[in-house]
Parts: C-alpha cells; sequence; structure tokens
C-alpha cells in the first residue's frame, strides 16, 4: 500500500510514524502532487490537507477515526506590523501556502475585523519557503518596526475563533476505493503512533518547543471536536467561494458485519 503524506512541519510526525510502520511505500509529496498520484493510482492512501478534501467530496473518501488537528500550531505563523486591526490587508502566498492563507483570512476578519485579499503566486522570492504568508498594507500607513512586529498563531487564533482545534489534514483515498483492510491499517498505525507519542517525539526532535508541541498539542485522532472544527470550516469554504455549497463532513465506515 503507498502512503503520500502532505509534506508539511505539522504532517511530519505522522509521516516519521507510518515510515516506521510501512518503511518505504511512504513518502511525501506537495499539495497538488498528493491529488494527482490519488487520481493515477500511485497512491493508494494520501494523508492531505482539510481543504482539499472537504472541497472536493466527489473525488475523496475521508477515512474515519484519525486525522492530524491541533490546538496551536508553531508551523503555522503570520507575522503582521502595525496592519494589523487595519480594515484590508493583503497577504502574499504560494500553493503550499494556500491553506494557512485562507486560515488567515477567517480568523483576521473574525478578531481583528480585517478583511484579506489574497494573492497567490507560483512562487515566491528566492529564500522565503514555500509555504510561507506574506503580508502586505493595503492602506496609506507606514509598517511598525520590526521590533514591533507582531506574529500570530493561525491554530490558536481559530482555536479561540471557534473553541475546536483545527484539522490540518485528513486521511483519503480516491472515491470509492477506501476499503475495510485499508481504513483498518491507518487507523491502527495512528493509534499506535498517537499511544506512543512520547517516545516517537524524544525521537524526532532535539527542539523543545517542537517537542512540547509533539507531546500536548498535535491530536491524532478524528473525534467529535475535530468533526465539529471541520464542519466550521466547511461553511468558511461556502462563504469563501471555494465551494458552491455548504458540504456535509461525510467519512468513509467499516464494512458491518
Amino acid at each position: 500500500m503507498k502512503i503520500a503524506v502532505w509534506k508539511n512541519a505539522v504532517t511530519y510526525p505522522a509521516f516519521k510514524g507510518l515510515s516506521d510502520t510501512f518503511g518505504s511505500s511512504v513518502y511525501q509529496a506537495t499539495r497538488e502532487q498528493l491529488t494527482t498520484d490519488l487520481q493515477k493510482g500511485a497512491a493508494h492512501v494520501a494523508l492531505i490537507p482539510i481543504d482539499v478534501a472537504l472541497a472536493n467530496p466527489k473525488e475523496f473518501d475521508i477515512l474515519p477515526a484519525v486525522a492530524i488537528s491541533s490546538w496551536n500550531n508553531p508551523f503555522a505563523p503570520l507575522t503582521v506590523g502595525s496592519q494589523l486591526g487595519n480594515e484590508t490587508l493583503g497577504l502574499i502566498h504560494g500553493v503550499e501556502g494556500r491553506l494557512s492563507a485562507l486560515i488567515a483570512a477567517i480568523v483576521l476578519k473574525e478578531h481583528y475585523g480585517t478583511m484579506v485579499a489574497l494573492n497567490e503566486r507560483t512562487s515566491l522570492p528566492e529564500g522565503i519557503p514555500s509555504d510561507a504568508l506574506i503580508s502586505i498594507p493595503l492602506e496609506d500607513q507606514v509598517d511598525a518596526p520590526d521590533d514591533q512586529a507582531i506574529t500570530l498563531d493561525l491554530g490558536q487564533e481559530w482555536y479561540e475563533m471557534s473553541n475546536y482545534p483545527f484539522v490540518w489534514a485528513v486521511f483519503v483515498t480516491a472515491k470509492g476505493a477506501a476499503t475495510d483492510d485499508t481504513i483498518t491499517a491507518i487507523r491502527d498505525a495512528i493509534v499506535f503512533i498517537d499511544d506512543h507519542r512520547a517516545d516517537f517525539a524524544r525521537q524526532w526532535s532535539q527542539d523543545p518547543e517542537v517537542e512540547d508541541f509533539v507531546l500536548n498539542d498535535l491530536r491524532f485522532r478524528l473525534d467529535d471536536l475535530a468533526i465539529a472544527s471541520m464542519t466550521e470550516l466547511c461553511d468558511q469554504l461556502y462563504y469563501y467561494g471555494i465551494t458552491e455549497e455548504i458540504q456535509p463532513v461525510q467519512l468513509a465506515s467499516l464494512t458491518e458485519k
């Protein structure tokens, strides 16, 4: 079974844990490659960004029980200066930053009354990470000095807005391809990672901040809180014109025996 994992810092613990279980059949991929590989059958299962999964229910089956969510996310920051609280704000982002940009637009509107104009680029300037967000003022206002810049944790901002952890990625198959064996294998592997997260955290990272995130804030279960968060995001996907209607959260299920 080939398993593709979205190449993102928040999914890295899942990638490492799955690699320990399934070996070289697990690989990392970009947002666009994940979709292509599933459609072509190059991957049987993929851990994909939540916005891709929820916006395309006719293409993917979301597997139950396990997902990647968190109460905060040190890997999804937005740094702003004096433009925080302005009526408008521009955000430049690449394809890999599309989900973070969407969250930023949602929470800035809800928390700070700021309407965000999103500007997606095929590439970002050299030296800037592919998932970075670049904020630019759209009003006639001098930006704050760097020492006055504010960095927002977009995961924490979502939690403060909705009272739910943000779901970053879910496991999917191509539509109609979610078998009992696939669901069980992925579920059991992620549950094992969750149950042994302390051991895994020590193996994966020498960074105390990352280890604390993995131990205390990263969630592997697709429980009621995660589903409620996904339902909230479905509303936002419709509001921002990503879906033509509010899509319900639909999960694949094991065959009743």
